[in-house]
């Protein structure tokens, strides 16, 4: 996205949509801790510690489609690429 520099929103936009599920809910006994609850399918995760990449996966957070779509409509922002992670690293 690109930011249209809107005084209204003091020139600003979200930086993300925010967490779904806590660090602590995610690392506790009994999680369901496999690729695809954990929305690692088809995402090469590397990290230096085995919590961080639990605690960080995609099915922590909350879905970004309707954040980028309030921004849009809002005229905060222009979307001008479509991007999908196929690497991440967590330290």
């Amino acid at each position: 996205m690109i930011g249209k520099g809107n005084p209204y929103f003091l020139s600003s936009a979200s930086h993300g949509a925010g967490r779904l599920r806590s660090r602590f809910s995610l690392n506790r006994k009994g999680a369901d801790k496999s690729e695809e609850s954990l929305g690692l399918i088809g995402v090469d995760c590397i990290t230096l510690r085995e919590e961080r990449r639990i605690e960080e996966a995609p099915a922590a957070y909350k879905p970004i489609q309707p954040v980028i779509e309030a921004q849009v409509a809002a005229e905060m922002v222009s979307v001008v690429a479509h991007l999908k992670p196929v690497l991440t690293f967590k330290a």
